[in-house]
C-alpha cells in the first residue's frame, strides 16, 4: 500500500483513490453543519484574563473564520488534484482536522483512550480514524 501523500521538491503528490477522494470530498459541508462543532473550534487565548481574551477576539476572531472559510474553499479543489503545493498541502491538513474534531464531538468524544470503547463497525469512527491516517501522512509529507 503506498502513502497517501508524498512530498516531491516543493509540491506533495496525491495518491488517494476515486472512493477515498469522494469519502472525504464532503468533509466542508460536514464542517459547516457542525457550526462550531459545539465550541470546539473556539478556545480562550487569555483564560485567566477574560478582558484580553474578549479583546483577542475582537482583533482576529472574524479573521480566523475567513481563513477557515477560505481553507474549506481550497479543499474542494485539493480533494481532486494529483499534486498540491504546500499552502493547498496545508489548507487540506487543517480541514481534515476541523473534519475530525466535528467527529470527535458527534462521537461525545472527550478525552484520550475512547479508541478502547468505541466500535469499529461504526462508520464515523472508522472516518475519524481514516482521517488521523491521512492527516498524519499529511505531515509526514509537509515537515
Amino acid at each position: 500500500m503506498s502513502v497517501p501523500f508524498e512530498r516531491h521538491g516543493d509540491s506533495i503528490k496525491v495518491r488517494l483513490s476515486e472512493p477515498e477522494r469522494a469519502a472525504i470530498s464532503g468533509l466542508p459541508a460536514v464542517i459547516e453543519e457542525a457550526g462550531g462543532a459545539g465550541g470546539r473550534f473556539e478556545y480562550q487565548v487569555h483564560p485567566e484574563d477574560p478582558a484580553a481574551d474578549r479583546r483577542y477576539q475582537e482583533l482576529v476572531g472574524d479573521h480566523l473564520g475567513r481563513l477557515r472559510a477560505a481553507d474549506r474553499e481550497a479543499f474542494a479543489g485539493a480533494v481532486n488534484a494529483r499534486s498540491l503545493d504546500i499552502e493547498q498541502a496545508e489548507a487540506l491538513m487543517r480541514v481534515i482536522g476541523e473534519g475530525r474534531i466535528v467527529l470527535a464531538m458527534r462521537l461525545g468524544i472527550e478525552a484520550d483512550g475512547w479508541e478502547e470503547s468505541a466500535s469499529v463497525e461504526d462508520p464515523e469512527v472508522a472516518m475519524l480514524h481514516y482521517l488521523g491516517y491521512l492527516q498524519e501522512s499529511l505531515v509526514e509529507a509537509l515537515y
